[in-house]
């Protein structure tokens, strides 16, 4: 490590609350290119060019030792995450150890874990997605419609997803950077283009979950392993013959670096009572009691999903599966970008429990759309 940089950090550790004094003693390395760029228009002549300055951060920050990237990664996270009883040495001594062994910390683990103490920020934990068309080749029409209504379900519709997590704690709990969090993922289907039933969302999905999260210790690779144990309601919302819900336990190992990244999430779904149903086809069914007692033999026991970024191009798939029953799903995706932030995204999902209300209806679906955040 550079007397430059010991410098420079010794600075911000003694400058306390003024972040500004910080980001200007830190060499430009250190920051991002959009903090680079920042600090240079201050000093650079005032006929000099933006692209100028956003080429010589670039070629600054792409010429460090990556010994010194993941240095400074583990103290910016170390930063917002580690306890206050912690001493400097100490940080110091855990950031030195992971830059000598040669791990990388990803991105976006870095960038999630900085944000997390900041109130204007709310963190993804899946991908958030808008598909203004998709074609679903076998729509189901029960119970989506009333009966005698054939075909009043369409096969074009958009589908959308929103998908957010917050933390509960901020520093360590039982190991190093690990923490307790919500988790929240709303998705709907919208018979957008359906004119004849008023255009309404055939069915929405909401999935609230908490989960304990916290660093695998393994040798495996040059990226993060994660471990997470949680507790997931799903439902739609919905009462008597339309109602569909779960509660799982479930635990998760994932692997995850800069260009690709992989999970499996096993489950155990917690029992309910069975409906009290007197036979009357009439009659609807009680509120009380599983509404959907078969959902593991269409959903399976786990999901396996896994991503791979090939330049600015991400590669996505999901894969569920009962070996017993032979049913399951599976979906596929491609993002690449569009404009700023956005994302151009390709969707294929086939198989069964797309919705809840579907859940043991196979269906076939493509879509094309906008992504707001991906895997990686």
């Amino acid at each position: 490590m550079t007397k430059r940089w010991k410098m420079s950090l010794l600075s911000c550790v003694r400058c306390n609350g003024a972040a500004w004094l910080c980001a200007l003693s830190a060499p430009a390395w250190a920051l991002t290119e959009v903090e680079c760029v920042a600090k240079r228009i201050a000093q650079a002549p005032a006929e000099q060019s933006l692209a100028t300055l956003r080429a010589e951060c670039r070629a600054e920050i792409a010429g460090v030792p990556a010994v010194d990237h993941i240095y400074e990664d583990c103290l910016q996270e170390r930063a917002a995450t580690a306890d206050d009883a912690q001493t400097i040495e100490q940080v110091r001594a855990q950031c030195s150890a992971i830059a000598a062994s040669g791990k990388t910390l990803p991105k976006k683990l870095v960038e999630t874990r900085k944000e997390q103490a900041n109130p204007y920020v709310i963190a993804a934990l899946r991908q958030n997605y808008i598909l203004p068309y998709t074609y679903n080749s076998h729509p189901q029409q029960v119970p989506n419609a009333a009966p005698g209504d054939d075909d009043l379900i369409q096969h074009e519709e958009m589908k959308l997803q929103i998908s957010l997590r917050a933390p509960l704690t901020y520093t360590d709990l039982l190991t190093t950077n690990d923490g307790i969090y919500f988790g929240f993922t709303l998705k709907s289907f919208w018979q957008f283009y359906n004119d004849e039933i008023s255009a309404p969302f055939r069915e929405t999905n909401y999935r609230p979950e908490v989960f304990y999260q916290a660093p695998l210790l393994l040798a495996l690779g040059d990226g993060a392993w994660i471990w997470r144990l949680g507790l997931e309601h799903e439902s739609n919302g919905r009462s008597q013959t339309f109602s569909r819900s779960w509660n799982r336990v479930y635990t998760m190992f994932g692997y995850l670096d800069d260009r690709w990244g992989v999970s499996l999430q096993p489950w155990y779904r917690l029992p309910e009572d069975d409906k009290e149903d007197d036979g009357d086809p009439l009659t609807p069914p009680p509120a009380a009691g599983d509404d959907n007692p078969d959902i593991e033999d269409f959903m399976g026991h786990y999901e396996l999903t896994g991503a791979y970024r090939w330049n600015d191009i991400e590669f996505s798939a999901m894969l569920r599966r009962n070996f017993d029953e032979g049913r399951g799903a599976h979906e596929l995706g491609i993002s690449f970008p569009l404009w700023g932030r956005l994302r151009g995204y390709f969707q294929y999902f086939e198989g069964y429990g797309e919705s809840l209300i579907d859940y043991d209806h196979k269906n076939q679906r493509i879509g094309v759309g906008v992504l707001l955040t991906d895997m990686l």
